[in-house]
């Protein structure tokens, strides 16, 4: 072997080493929940084709309340588990004023909740809205935690929503 085919030897090989060290990276960690941006994060979190086992929806406070929220999450995943926390938390610093309804993805009766919002994926509705402005910066309560919103933003939308309804 010349010294030219060693050279393309040792670059080809280092070529490999890189791409192997990227896709190991840039691969979701096993039980990891939803990362920042990513159709592999997002699917890993998604429910299985062809049903599965699901989570009962939750009904929190009373119908006709100021703030109307419907949260279509993959509960049974254990995905949005810091979004249902937060949405949890507003429920309970303010029990009068919110109707919280959280919607297992799975569940039969996800489909009429989707109709409802009109949203075919993960979102959380209030009052008929998943986009606010918080801040300044647009915040879209869809698909994955940490994507186009952090859960942290959901009870700041919230006091917003009280504040302006009252």
């Amino acid at each position: 072997m010349g010294s030219g085919e060693k050279k393309v030897a040792v670059l080809l090989v280092v070529v490999l080493v890189g791409m192997i060290g990227w896709y190991l990276l840039t691969q979701p960690k096993a039980g990891s929940a939803v990362g920042e941006g990513g159709d592999a994060a997002e699917t890993a979190c998604a429910p299985a084709a062809g049903g599965g086992a699901y989570a009962e929806t939750q009904k929190f406070g009373q119908e006709g309340a100021p703030i109307e929220i419907i949260a279509i999450l993959p509960v049974a995943h254990g995905c949005h588990v810091a979004t249902a926390a937060e949405l949890e938390k507003a429920y309970e610093a303010h029990p009068d004023d919110i109707h919280l309804t959280i919607v297992d993805m799975a569940s039969p009766e996800a489909a009429d909740y989707r109709s409802r919002v009109g949203v075919a994926w993960t979102v959380v509705s209030i009052n008929g809205s998943s986009t606010f402005d918080l801040g300044g910066r647009r915040v879209k309560l869809e698909q994955m935690e940490n994507g186009t919103y952090r859960p942290a933003d959901i009870i700041p939308i919230i006091e917003a929503q009280l504040q302006n309804a009252g």
